[in-house]
């Protein structure tokens, strides 16, 4: 038996990977607080995670997180889910289809390397301002997919109304769908550690979002007439 647990960060089958020069992350202006990278300078888990077993992402995991993303992204777009409070939701003109971003997801890393579930202060990039979504598992047994920890933040679907589309309100309840299928954001890349604690097995996964989404007031994507 396992148990999702999810915050929110306020602020494809062929998989493309993107590169970029290296950030002085200790002054980045967009950043309000310490950036991940800036204070965390070691690559390592740190000692709140003890016994660890997993702190990587094979190129097939990487795949499985973008076609889920993209999966989803697609079902809205096309206008094919039913659910909401009130639903169905509206289909959209453009909500494209993400892509790996290795930066992204080496700073993802460092903060899941943390085994803190919490959000981290800042995580921006030279390029834009990035979102996240972080969900936790506990488990006697195996723990559960990536796939379906994805799925979790997807399925607060059931608790949004179409109509917030228009203009985004901040809600904790459904921010995480909202991230993931924000229509300007254009990469994902992500983090996941495996650790012991209290007997029980960990995993944590941290995903991060550029540009980020969930911006008060502007549109989650535009809907299709």
């Amino acid at each position: 038996m396992a148990e999702i647990y999810s915050l929110l960060s306020f602020v494809v089958i062929a998989i493309t990977f993107i590169n970029v020069t290296a950030v002085d992350y200790c002054n980045l202006k967009s950043c309000n607080g310490e950036h991940t990278m800036c204070k965390y300078s070691s690559s390592e888990p740190a000692a709140a995670c003890g016994k660890w077993t997993n702190i990587s992402l094979s190129d097939a995991d990487k795949r499985e997180i973008v076609d889920k993303h993209n999966e989803l992204r697609r079902k809205v777009a096309s206008g094919q889910e039913f659910r909401g409070n009130p639903g169905p939701q509206y289909a959209a003109v453009s909500m494209p289809d993400l892509v790996w971003d290795d930066e992204l997801a080496s700073i993802a890393q460092r903060w899941a390397n943390q085994c803190n579930f919490n959000h981290d202060q800042c995580r921006n990039v030279g390029r834009f301002s990035v979102g996240q979504n972080i969900a936790i598992t506990y488990s006697s047994g195996e723990n559960k997919s990536l796939e379906s920890m994805i799925q979790s933040w997807y399925d607060e679907v059931t608790k949004f109304d179409k109509n917030e589309i228009f203009s985004y309100k901040f809600d904790p309840q459904t921010g995480h769908y909202t991230q993931v299928i924000w229509a300007d954001t254009t990469t994902v890349g992500c983090g996941r550690i495996k650790y012991k604690k209290n007997n029980w097995n960990t995993h944590y996964l941290v995903c991060n979002y550029g540009p980020s989404g969930n911006w008060i007031g502007q549109k989650v994507y535009k809907a299709k007439k």
